[in-house]
């Protein structure tokens, strides 16, 4: 098995879901389990999956184990942007990530883009006839916990 050492408890979402069950088949390659062995010894409750959740040696909350590459910031990518297009890109991402505030946490880097949402707007850029230099401000490669 891979060595997680850069996964830590610190970086976990806050409503993070952990699994306790042993008699799991894929619980070796499940991120809800991996990260039990995280857990603080002054953390003492938090939200879990059941042993319900375990129906014919599958489990409907299986999460693999997965890096993914994450990308920060919008500046890069608005660089060539003509003035007559910036407006309806923007507002078209704002749409995309559900309001103004969103919006900027993203360009910003203050929030990751997803692999996914990098693709979106690659291909919104492209629909504006923009081929080149399609890349965010900075990437780095993290884990999957979505």
């Amino acid at each position: 098995m891979e060595n997680f050492d850069d996964l830590t408890y610190d970086i976990l979402p806050p409503s993070w879901m952990f699994c306790f069950l042993e008699g799991c088949p894929r619980a070796d390659e499940c991120m809800l389990h991996l990260t039990t062995r995280l857990i603080p010894e002054n953390q003492t409750y938090g939200t879990a999956v059941f042993p319900t959740a375990l129906k014919d040696g599958k489990c409907e909350h299986f999460k693999p184990v997965k890096k993914i590459k994450a990308a920060y910031g919008f500046d890069t990518i608005f660089k060539e942007v003509k003035s007559k297009d910036e407006k309806s890109l923007r507002d078209s991402m704002k749409d995309y990530f559900g309001s103004h505030g969103a919006y900027y946490r993203y360009h910003n880097g203050d929030k990751m883009l997803t692999p996914e949402q990098q693709q979106w707007i690659i291909d919104l850029f492209k629909r504006y006839g923009y081929t080149e230099n399609l890349c965010f401000d900075h990437y780095r490669i993290v884990y999957d916990f979505d």
